[in-house]
């Protein structure tokens, strides 16, 4: 191999590693961020499944919702309020309503980004579910 052809691979090299770099952290960016959002629905539903149960109330519905998201939301920790509420909101949360006939949970916020290029305020989150509560007929 002549010296001219060895300094051509090793500028090649020195240019590809950056984008290969990139599209990897990308990769696991968007791995990680899918799962979170997999985690945000998993914890609507299972929030509001608790709370259509005849006995169910919203407060135990946002419960298991928090308890569910500790487990699955990197770097953050779920706290309990709603959109109307008076500011700050915090990144991740949870708010749990319910009515005479069903029963919502939502989940929202903003979970940091593991390479914040571009995401610097971090990755947006939203799952929300409303089922209706259980009905016994006599």
């Amino acid at each position: 191999m002549k010296r001219e052809q060895h300094g051509a691979a090793l500028m090649e090299f020195a240019l590809a590693w950056p984008i290969l770099l990139a599209l990897v952290l990308g990769a696991v960016q968007l791995t990680v961020w899918a799962s979170e959002t997999m985690t945000a629905r998993a914890a609507a539903l299972a929030g509001a499944r608790v709370g259509t149960v005849a006995g169910g109330t919203a407060a135990q519905a946002g419960e298991v919702a928090q308890r569910i998201l500790a487990a699955g939301v990197v770097g953050v920790r779920a706290t309990r309020w709603c959109p109307g509420l008076p500011p700050p909101a915090p990144l991740v949360w949870v708010c749990a309503q319910e009515s005479n006939v069903d029963v919502t949970v939502e989940v929202g916020g903003v979970v940091p980004a593991l390479v914040p290029v571009g995401f610097a305020d971090g990755l947006p989150l939203h799952a929300m579910v409303t089922l209706q509560k259980e009905v016994f007929a006599p």
